[in-house]
């Protein structure tokens, strides 16, 4: 264990913790420490090259700002979070490394640095990534191991630092989550993750370090109340909106909508919108979340889509901790999982791994219903095995980047649809705007309106957490096909509400029409027990491009002309391929290579999927983004 000076002064005082949310920064708890040059926490068992590092500024002080991290000498490391307290990254090689922190407090700005030399051994196991977390944050940490231990479980304990209650089904598994303690001050905390070798049972054990923030809490009737929300910035520090931007859209002091004349919809400042104007309104936990999606504009949005589509919101919002994401009306923003951009392993290594919380709804239903996208017969969403740490390319992302944003921007352009936008006062609440007029989506109900109760009833089962009747446990998969098959959705998440109906539509269709990608979506059987493949799930009705429909069809041209008048979809709907049967009673995996020929469907299984061990298919999807309810 290694530790400046300073840091074993804090380690070795006696601290205190609050048994209830965090003090008041200005409540005068303590007096803010002298800054005397000595402020870096090192605080690792292992440092060689491969290993994973963290070091921690700490100063019990409220007003640090402006912290930027550089490395001075040693071999170059890749530092994708230079601006926290904590710098955090993989040691590349041995060597001999330095890194200095500027930053500034009371007006002045100060500078500390740390030195460290790293071995040549390659660690067994590798435990990341320490961070700064606010109290009460989420927090997920990894364990990687060399593959001569793949089967073999890991161990989680805590070392140092106010307790942790660990969840039991992590503590024996390369991936733990838990939320961070409560703290009245910043505080460091360690955890030690270990393996055993069974062949002569030698423990390999690495340990990795957190800085809990001390935060103000969640303030009173806060509209974000149900967790504590990391730290944000914004991506472009000369934005107009530098000020407003993480007070109006990602707090937990936010209480109340901000003013059109605070923090207006990008259509009120430009209805060309650049990628620099985009940007002023990009939020971020981490700089390289900004950068991507800056690259993926620059390289996918060829036809200006998403530039329109984001004239409708005040901002985006794009931190580790969103998951899944999301458009809130209350802010008029999206909010973006950066699990759909990262491109390097360390981009990824600084993601919450949290589960979708919907992960565990309709386990008591006895069928599935599927959906994944597909280009000329072939899977186009890929799953890279964390533990396997391979980077991927821009390309990998393009369409399911795509579809997340085309699927949140129809959310945004619904509240706050394009004919409004000039009517809208800049005295007006953002929430108030966006409920002033009726939705395009309840005019779409009214028009074409879902008719199958059954559906909606089993939607609110499977995506809104509502616990199954009896009638709906009893449904066995051709029950579903015939309910589904015969109304007007082309997807099952379309029930959740009239809103997710009218986004689904958009997205599919754009899909289409811009990239060439067809949905497909099926019932299947719900089969239960381990190891669970593709092969397992066997369709009892699928289709292939269901938003070509005869019957759906209008309800696609209708959402889409409202959404996005830019697009000429009265002409561009006759481009969509008409829609395609699944086979009955082949599994969801053969049913991938689907051609049309007299009026049936050919069908082979398609080749073994080839190329990296690490990039895998993701064979079907279950959940899509969600829309935030409003504020009380």
């Amino acid at each position: 264990m290694k530790l400046t000076q300073l840091a074993l002064l804090f380690i070795a005082a006696p601290m205190l913790y609050a048994c209830g949310g965090g003090s008041d920064p200005n409540d005068g708890f303590t007096p803010q420490d002298p800054i005397t040059g000595d402020n870096i926490v090192l605080n690792d068992t292992v440092i060689a090259q491969g290993s994973a590092i963290e070091l921690i500024l700490l100063l019990n002080r409220n007003d640090i700002r402006d912290i930027r991290w550089q490395q001075t000498s040693g071999p170059s490391a890749s530092l994708v979070h230079t601006e926290g307290k904590v710098l955090a990254f993989t040691v590349p090689s041995s060597g001999d490394y330095s890194f200095t922190v500027s930053f500034n407090s009371d007006g002045q700005n100060y500078q500390d640095s740390v030195s460290f030399s790293a071995t040549s051994e390659t660690p067994t196991l590798v435990a990341r990534l320490g961070h700064s977390v606010v109290e009460g944050g989420g927090v997920s940490l990894r364990a990687f191991l060399d593959q001569s231990f793949d089967e073999q479980n890991v161990n989680w304990r805590q070392v140092q630092g106010p307790n942790v209650s660990f969840n039991s089904r992590n503590e024996s598994s390369r991936l733990t989550i838990f939320n961070a303690p409560q703290v009245n001050q910043d505080t460091v905390i360690e955890l030690e993750a270990s393996v055993t070798d069974p062949s002569d049972g030698t423990v390999y054990t690495d340990t990795v370090s957190l800085l809990v923030e001390n935060t103000a809490g969640i303030a009173n009737d806060a509209y974000f109340d149900d967790a504590p929300l990391a730290k944000v910035f914004p991506y472009n520090s000369d934005s107009p909106y530098r000020n407003e931007l993480v007070d109006c859209v990602y707090s937990n002091q936010l209480t109340n909508s901000c003013r059109l004349s605070t923090l207006p919809l990008l259509a009120q400042d430009t209805l060309n919108p650049t990628i620099e104007d985009i940007m002023d309104r990009v939020v971020v936990s981490h700089r390289w979340m900004g950068d991507r999606f800056k690259q993926y504009l620059q390289a996918y949005d060829n036809f200006n889509d998403f530039k329109n589509l984001l004239r409708a919101t005040t901002a985006i919002v794009i931190s580790y901790d969103v998951r899944p994401s999301f458009y809130w009306t209350a802010t008029g923003a999206i909010y973006l999982d950066p699990n759909s951009l990262w491109l390097t392993v360390d981009e990824r290594d600084t993601i919450n791994e949290a589960p979708d919380f919907r992960a565990d709804f309709g386990r008591d239903l006895q069928f599935v219903i599927p959906w994944r996208y597909t280009k000329d017969n072939e899977y186009v969403s890929f799953f890279f095995d964390p533990n396997d740490r391979e980077n991927r390319p821009l390309e990998d992302i393009k369409y399911d980047l795509a579809d997340l944003l085309y699927h949140e921007l129809g959310h945004a352009n619904d509240f706050l649809s394009p004919a409004d936008w000039s009517s809208f006062s800049s005295s007006m609440r953002i929430v108030d705007a966006a409920n002033q007029n009726s939705e395009i989506s309840e005019r779409l109900n009214n028009i074409y309106p879902l008719l199958s109760q059954e559906m909606l009833g089993l939607a609110a089962v499977r995506f809104l957490g509502a616990q199954a009747n009896s009638t709906q446990q009893a449904y066995l998969p051709a029950d579903v096909a015939e309910f589904y098959k015969n109304d007007l959705a082309n997807d099952f998440y379309n029930y959740t509400t009239t809103r997710e109906d009218l986004a689904i539509l958009f997205e599919e269709t754009m899909m289409a029409l811009r990239f060439g990608v067809r949905r497909d979506t099926a019932v299947t059987n719900a089969p239960t027990g381990d190891d669970i493949t593709g092969d397992d799930y066997i369709v009892t009705w699928g289709q292939r491009g269901r938003v070509a429909v005869n019957d759906i069809l209008p309800r696609a041209i209708f959402v889409t002309e409202q959404l996005l008048p830019e697009f000429d979809i009265n002409n561009k709907a006759d481009e969509l391929l008409p829609p395609v049967l699944m086979t009955p009673g082949q599994s969801w995996v053969d049913n991938l290579e689907l051609t049309p020929s007299n009026g049936e469907q050919l069908l082979s299984r398609p080749a073994a999927f080839s190329g990296s061990r690490s990039r895998q298919p993701i064979l079907f999807q279950r959940y899509q983004p969600h829309l935030r309810d409003d504020p009380n």
